[in-house]
């Protein structure tokens, strides 16, 4: 049977799901930790998010504290964040083995109006108390994920793969700019997953992201690393390659911010999902949808976050 290709990269930037980093939890679907059959898929999103600012007991609050060394800050916030991505993706898959691997390569430019994430920044790097809204509706360039490293290799009904990518800042960043469309640093993602198919029509997956942050450019701070488990399944409808399927994540800071600007609270946030998709032209154009909602929030926006796109399979010749 050929491998169902429903890349939902949903994505991991503009329609953000949590605040702090580049990755958020369950932006993929659980069959897209690993590599595709040879040939080109570009997947086409639009994503729209609902988010409200959670606090260190995970409760929806106005108020931010934000105790940066020396200028402990608390901020009142104009509840809430919306926004609007278009995202374009590249997937392409090698023909051949790499280390006895299938391989494949991964780029996902961004179009889309200020996150979540960096409505959080914005409200991070204010100094003194006072009330602040988040008022702006522009759209341009988001940061950008490259993922160049994408194996995996396939044993009876195991699969499991190893991904690196990063994520350049191509979007716009100056700091205390509400108009900000990136962070303004790279974040390297290092990802390990393993998927069983305990029967022909069914997948259950799990993945573990590991993301470092670099400095803040034209900042003194630098964002703590995260540490995200994604997990879900997956069921084939009928020969087409039509699918359903559930995911969820769980994520979580290890490591401490630094420098001297920006948030130092430690964040978490846990999430789960739904899937599906359906091929107009079987393996050639097809429809998907999902939908996230977000839950166990600490000191991060966090709601739900809908996105629906059109699937474009370009396979290589004799495939």
């Amino acid at each position: 049977m050929k491998q169902k290709i429903t890349l939902l990269a949903a994505l991991l930037l503009g329609t953000a799901i949590s605040a702090q980093g580049h990755y958020n939890g369950s932006s993929f679907n659980p069959n897209d930790y690993f590599a595709p059959h040879p040939g080109w898929i570009i997947p086409v999103w639009y994503g729209y998010a609902d988010m409200n600012y959670h606090n260190a007991s995970g409760k929806k609050s106005d108020q931010l504290i934000n105790p940066t060394p020396g200028n402990p800050t608390e901020l009142t916030l104009k509840q809430n964040v919306k926004t609007h991505s278009f995202i374009l993706m590249a997937i392409y898959g090698g023909k051949g083995k790499i280390l006895g691997a299938n391989w494949g390569m991964m780029i996902i430019p961004t179009l889309n109006s200020p996150t979540a994430d960096i409505a959080l920044d914005y409200y991070s790097s204010q100094t003194g108390s006072g009330s602040y809204v988040f008022t702006n509706k522009s759209i341009g360039i988001g940061d950008m994920y490259i993922q160049p490293v994408w194996l995996s290799w396939t044993k009876g009904k195991f699969s499991y793969a190893l991904n690196y990518g990063v994520w350049a800042p191509t979007g716009k960043y100056k700091p205390n700019d509400p108009d900000n469309g990136g962070h303004g640093y790279w974040s390297h993602n290092i990802r390990i997953a393993g998927k069983v198919k305990p029967t022909s029509k069914t997948n259950i997956s799990i993945a573990t992201t590991l993301e470092i942050n670099q400095w803040q450019k034209n900042t003194d701070f630098k964002e703590g690393s995260h540490f995200t488990v994604d997990a879900g399944g997956s069921y084939v409808l009928d020969t087409r390659g039509d699918e359903i399927g559930m995911f969820g994540h769980y994520s979580t800071q290890i490591s401490d911010d630094k420098g001297t600007n920006g948030g130092f609270a430690s964040d978490q946030i846990a999430g789960i999902g739904a899937f599906g998709s359906y091929w107009i032209i079987p393996m050639k154009i097809g429809l998907m949808g999902r939908i996230t909602q977000n839950f166990a929030a600490e000191n991060r926006f966090a709601g739900i976050a809908i996105q629906v796109g059109v699937n474009f399979l370009i396979p290589s010749g004799g495939h």
